[in-house]
């Protein structure tokens, strides 16, 4: 668009500069011609003049002296006098029936290869005489060709001076349209905080007024709407604690084991969606500290395995933060499912270990119960008759978003190793 502009500023340069040379080399053609004419015609009325003179003073018709010297007092060549007894006295003008073409009066005609001035001169004896002046078509056109060089020059000159001038006024233009659209795809690609200085024309720079006006009242509604939601899931904590007493004071062990487990898991959900509701756009992270994600979460899942007489331990193998390529929310996905299926496939009472390994960055979730039913528990699908297996497939496929696998590590329980890709491997 840019360029299109500037050619757009350079054929209206162009145009222009065409418009006022065109007839200002007109206009020089003509004046050169009309200088020319003049000079010719002022030539033979001088020379008209001086024998009308010479007459009058003597009192008799001009000799042929008399009229040699009145030519030889003007410095062109291109004049003759027509003398009352038809000798022509002067060179330079074409053989021409000078008396023919005086008939009329003092003329200027045109004759073939150029123009002739006449003046006629009466005397008192009835016998008259010409004076004509000739010139030729190169002497009227004498400094023309020069004229229209330079003319040419100096419309190439402005219209080559014009290509910087256009390049920068289109540059002030598309800069900040180029700058709204940016701040445009920002938006779409999620940075709320993305705005315009406004700049460049009046309808252009109210344009990212209005842009940074809309970023603006968007990202207080965003903000109000999440607040909202996050409230929401905030008070769903009072029926989910009401649910586990329930939940408790149910006969059948099984029964509430599993029901205590979902609530926990539900639980788990809606801690998660309120700390990342809590956060805005820009503060969301694609890298976790993983070590620190999950001893927060242990917190909950201590008091749960608590409650079901199981023995839980959580490693750390590195005081360093272990960071991984994957956000917090997914960390705390992957981490609740594995704990859950432990809570769902084990005995009340069987302990089991949450260590947080940093080379390469880990989560394994180790078990004492009896060990996986089948290799094919991460296929989503997959079903020992107590599950669907879509827990699991979500961990494999948190994993391997963030560059790293799942597998089945050595133990008389279960084993499950989560390995998460490490930032700089993305």
């Amino acid at each position: 668009m840019r360029r299109r502009l500037a050619l757009v500023f350079v054929a209206l340069a162009v145009m222009l500069a065409v418009g006022f040379l065109v007839p200002l080399a007109r206009s020089v053609k003509s004046q050169a011609e009309l200088r020319t004419l003049t000079g010719a015609q002022s030539d033979a009325r001088g020379a008209a003049t001086a024998l009308a003179a010479v007459v009058s003073t003597t009192g008799r018709s001009p000799a042929l002296e008399d009229a040699a010297y009145i030519i030889g007092s003007f410095e062109t060549e291109n004049i003759v006098i027509l003398m009352p007894d038809d000798m022509k006295i002067g060179r330079g003008v074409p053989d021409l029936d000078l008396r023919s073409i005086a008939k009329d009066g003092s003329i200027i005609a045109d004759v073939e290869g150029g123009v002739i001035a006449v003046v006629p001169i009466n005397f008192d004896d009835d016998s008259s005489a010409v004076v004509a002046t000739y010139v030729q078509d190169s002497d009227l056109r004498e400094g023309v060709a020069t004229s229209w060089l330079i003319l040419a020059a100096l419309g190439l000159i402005v219209v080559i001076g014009s290509v910087p001038i256009a390049d920068r006024l289109a540059a002030s233009l598309i800069k900040p349209v180029k700058g709204l659209s940016n701040a445009a795809l920002k938006w779409a690609g999620g940075d709320l905080s993305a705005r315009v200085e406004p700049s460049g024309p009046r309808e252009i720079a109210e344009s990212g007024q209005a842009f940074n006006l809309l970023a603006e009242r968007l990202t207080e509604l965003l903000a109000a709407e999440r607040e909202r939601v996050a409230d929401l899931s905030h008070r769903l904590r009072t029926p989910l604690a009401a649910l586990r007493l329930q939940a408790e004071s149910t006969k059948d062990a099984n029964h509430r084991n599993a029901l205590i487990a979902d609530i926990a898991n539900l639980e788990g959900e809606v801690t998660a969606l309120i700390e990342d509701l809590r956060k805005l756009p820009d503060e969301q992270s694609t890298i976790a500290d993983l070590s620190t994600v999950v001893e927060k979460r242990m917190g909950f899942w201590r008091i749960v395995a608590s409650a079901q007489d199981r023995e839980l331990s959580v490693i750390t193998t590195s005081e360093e933060p272990i960071l991984v390529s994957s956000p917090d929310a997914e960390v705390l996905t992957a981490l609740d499912n594995l704990v859950q299926n432990v809570l769902a496939h084990t005995p009340e009472g069987t302990g089991f270990s949450v260590t947080v390994l940093d080379d390469p960055p880990s989560l394994v979730v180790n078990d004492e119960g009896e060990g996986l039913s089948s290799p094919n528990v991460f296929d989503r699908g997959s079903t020992t008759g107590e599950s669907s297996g879509i827990g699991l497939d979500i961990v494999r496929k948190i994993a391997e978003a963030s560059g790293g696998e799942v597998r089945i590590g050595e133990g008389p329980g279960a084993n499950i190793i989560v390995r998460f890709g490490m930032p700089n491997n993305n």
